[in-house]
């Protein structure tokens, strides 16, 4: 018994020094998706059904669900963080419409060697079968009783039941309390990556993807060429990393539902035309017709001063119009002029 504990722990530890080896150079794709978020950088033109990409985005979802399922397993602790941020890099580099081939390919790379097997070999492997009963249970209810009505077909729920039956026909020869099969990993996997393409098949996921990437895309296409600042699409950026939380993490269909709405709301409140300088010039237009109102202490009359205070605003607006200056100065410009006009229009005397 100590020998096995033995050569178990050899096997741990050699399986240490292979996923510091294969996994150490994923910083380099990581600083690369960090980059194209704060850069900006156009759509590479690289579309979301692009075998790499699909692949990418279907992968890190499976080591995602990998993971979260060794959590609890003895001296796993180490390696779950690791996992964890590996799989939420790759889905970024995914997701992003800017990412080039040459990152997909790179985001990649961990995945040609994993799962390491060698790392499980302190489990029975029978919470495998554990998981991939309980998801046909849930199946069975979901199918026999409705708890998400319109959400699927029958047929849909009946393919994943036979690829979990499948799968668990696989596993039957290979399980026992008393000792580890390294093939039970390989079905797993393989059970995992079929899980994440019914997933998106299930409850508009794969619309969801889709239509947030070609959201995305545009927007980029728009900060690009300075038809967007990036102040107008803040809140764009951070409804869509909040639904990107929430796929990776294969979260139940309503909180899923919902970030997709904020997203399109996001989106929609976008500036659809212009640019930041076309739009500074347009509101400097519109505030000059305001200075033709009438001058007086009458009822619907402005006083002199303010006439005064809105004629420096938009002198100051126009100064930063000529400059040609940054997308972020022309929309901080229309903010201090939208604020004038507003001054502007509250010294207006009231009615009688």
């Amino acid at each position: 018994m100590k020998s096995s504990a033995r050569q178990t722990y050899v096997k741990f530890i050699a399986a240490v020094l292979v996923l510091l080896v294969a996994f150490g150079s994923s910083s380099t794709y990581a600083q690369t998706s960090s980059a194209a978020a704060n850069g900006y950088r156009p759509p590479s033109g690289i579309e979301l059904q692009d075998a790499d990409r699909t692949r990418l985005l279907q992968e890190a979802r499976a080591m995602y669900q990998l993971n979260e399922a060794q959590i609890s397993s003895y001296d796993y602790g180490s390696y779950y963080e690791n996992f964890k941020s590996i799989s939420l890099k790759a889905f970024a580099v995914a997701f992003d419409p800017a990412s080039t081939s040459a990152e997909l390919i790179s985001a990649l790379q961990p995945f040609d060697s994993y799962p390491p097997y060698n790392l499980f070999s302190g489990d029975s492997n029978v919470f495998v079968d554990e998981i991939l009963f309980e998801k046909e249970l849930q199946l069975h209810l979901y199918t026999e009783f409705g708890s998400e009505p319109g959400q699927w077909t029958e047929a849909n729920g009946r393919q994943w039941m036979d690829d979990i039956e499948l799968a668990r026909d696989k596993l039957y020869p290979l399980i026992a309390w008393d000792y580890w099969e390294p093939e039970v990993w390989p079905i797993f996997w393989e059970h995992l990556n079929t899980a994440v393409k019914f997933e998106d098949l299930r409850n508009g996921r794969s619309d969801i993807l889709s239509q947030t990437f070609r959201y995305r895309t545009d927007v980029l296409n728009r900060l690009a060429d300075r038809r967007l600042a990036p102040q107008q699409a803040a809140a764009f950026d951070t409804s869509v990393k909040e639904l990107e939380r929430l796929l990776i993490v294969s979260a139940a269909p309503e909180p899923i539902a919902a970030a997709f709405a904020q997203v399109k709301a996001a989106y929609e409140a976008l500036p659809q035309g212009g640019n930041p300088a076309s739009a500074l010039a347009a509101d400097i237009e519109t505030a000059r017709l305001l200075l033709d109102l009438p001058k007086g202490i009458r009822s619907g009359q402005y006083p002199a001063s303010a006439f005064g205070t809105l004629r420096r605003a938009i002198n100051e607006a126009q100064r930063v119009l000529e400059k040609g200056s940054t997308p972020e100065q022309f929309l901080q410009a229309q903010s201090k002029l939208a604020a004038a006009v507003a001054d502007f229009h509250s010294k207006k005397k009231p009615g009688s």
